[in-house]
């Protein structure tokens, strides 16, 4: 078969036969719809929907009750966890628990290295945070009232999130074709360079458009999936294109060895940033990347 009709013939089963969410496929988006900043739910209505997932309500208490919060009495139910941790909190635990049961119910190749990839995205997913957090904020380059060119669209925590779930086509990939996926990881090997460039040239398409295409079947909002479906060509971008490069920049950032802004990076955000202001921001995030102890997640 050829790589065009190759590409083609895999998405189109992936959508058919999509990776299993660990709960009902209306809850994602039914919990993102509640937690907007605009949104008129209620706190009933959002326990209501973490109820319907015993995977997330167990996590929600787990988390509430976690040393990171130091209280000194038990939280024993869904409504005073969630007034503890904050809506924001809420999602980042539901796209953990996707992330995970996606992570572990794979048949991933002996040689894919989970745990490497599961701290790149935590990587990415700090410093994407840290870059949203400089840039967008109100007196900030990317912020409001920035040329519609520069602003950023993400809120800091939604960059966040951006980032854990950035390289997820890259789990579906080489879990659904572990063949393909050998094959062009010995390629990229051999000619080196770009590892979304080598899978431009084995096959047209990137993890990128994967991940970005399971997400938008299981109803993320577009401002997730358009810079990670775009993370790798985000002047390419029809919207979001701001996002896009922040969060291209936070992916070469989490790949650099230095722990700084790198050169690559440096070249996606707009002119004028403060460039001593925002490196500290980034290693602050990096820092609290390596010691978070939620990479134990897939373990």
């Amino acid at each position: 078969m050829q790589p065009e009709k190759e590409s083609r013939s895999f998405l189109q089963m992936l959508l058919r036969n999509p990776p299993a969410l660990p709960f009902e496929p209306t809850l994602l988006p039914q919990l993102f719809a509640v937690t907007k900043d605009d949104s008129s739910a209620s706190m009933t209505d959002l326990v209501a929907i973490i109820e319907r997932s015993q995977k997330l309500a167990t996590r929600v208490l787990a988390m509430a009750n976690s040393a990171a919060y130091g209280l000194a009495f038990k939280v024993s139910t869904l409504s005073r966890a969630v007034s503890i941790l904050g809506t924001n909190e809420i999602r980042v635990l539901a796209v953990l628990v996707t992330l995970a049961s996606v992570i572990k119910e794979t048949r991933l190749p002996g040689n894919f290295n989970i745990m490497a990839q599961w701290k790149h995205q935590l990587k990415t997913a700090f410093a994407a945070k840290a870059l949203a957090s400089e840039l967008g904020s109100a007196t900030g380059i990317c912020g409001p009232s920035a040329p519609a060119e520069d602003r950023l669209t993400m809120l800091p925590d939604e960059a966040y999130l951006a980032g854990l779930l950035h390289d997820v086509g890259k789990f579906i990939f080489a879990a659904r074709r572990p063949d393909l996926w050998q094959a062009l990881n010995e390629a990229w090997k051999e000619k080196g360079g770009e590892y979304f460039e080598a899978e431009f040239e084995f096959w047209g398409i990137d993890h990128a458009l994967i991940g970005a295409e399971i997400l938008h079947h299981w109803k993320l909002p577009m401002l997730l999936t358009e810079p990670i479906n775009w993370h790798h060509a985000p002047d390419l971008a029809p919207t979001c294109v701001m996002d896009a490069r922040i969060l291209a920049a936070a992916d070469y950032i989490a790949h650099d060895k230095s722990g700084g802004i790198c050169a690559n990076a440096a070249a996606l955000l707009p002119k004028g940033y403060k460039a001593a202001a925002l490196a500290a921001a980034v290693g602050k995030g990096l820092a609290a990347a390596d010691a978070e102890a939620m990479v134990t997640l897939v373990q």
